[in-house]
């Protein structure tokens, strides 16, 4: 997630739709047929918070290359290409790889839902609500992980031209 020249269309809607399926999971818990068992509802409402937090920071364009060009002034050269896929691979590698794991830790935890289909007879029913709190883990998961992976990105950034400038005032 990039500057908005160069962001391809799905890394811009992706993160609204994570907060849109978090948000309608949480919608129909107060329903006749809520998706995730009763105990998971405060769960789910720290999920959307941390969803609604997550895509505010992704787009409010924090720890972002937004002063790449007096960066590459000051280190001699006019081009950025070097900087921005290696932030992109982070903020993708960080969103998918956490996501994946919270994705399961959702699984795991709510395990219980297939079991209470198989009791109650309707074992569709409790396999729907186990891939509902699975998907639900992987928006928030990949929301959490894009963030981070911004966050290291910006970090890994930053020590990288100090070292760059630090090395070419040894040199000169």
């Amino acid at each position: 997630m990039t500057n908005q020249g160069s962001r391809p269309v799905i890394g811009v809607w992706l993160p609204w739709l994570a907060l849109v399926v978090v948000t309608s999971v949480l919608l129909f818990q107060k329903t006749k047929h809520p998706l995730l068992p009763a105990n998971q509802t405060k769960a789910l409402w720290a999920a959307e918070v941390v969803a609604i937090c997550c895509l505010a920071t992704l787009r409010a364009g924090w720890w972002r290359d937004s002063d790449w060009a007096s960066e590459q002034a000051r280190l001699g050269t006019l081009v950025n290409n070097f900087y921005e896929p290696r932030r992109e691979a982070l903020v993708n590698g960080f969103a998918v790889g956490t996501g994946v794991l919270v994705g399961l830790w959702w699984g795991a935890a709510t395990w219980s839902t297939v079991l209470f289909g198989l009791r109650r007879g309707v074992v569709t029913r409790g396999l729907f609500d186990f891939e509902v709190a699975t998907l639900v883990g992987g928006a928030v998961g990949g929301l959490v992980g894009a963030v981070i992976g911004v966050l290291v990105g910006h970090v890994w950034e930053r020590r990288h031209r100090r070292g760059r400038m630090s090395r070419r005032s040894a040199h000169a």
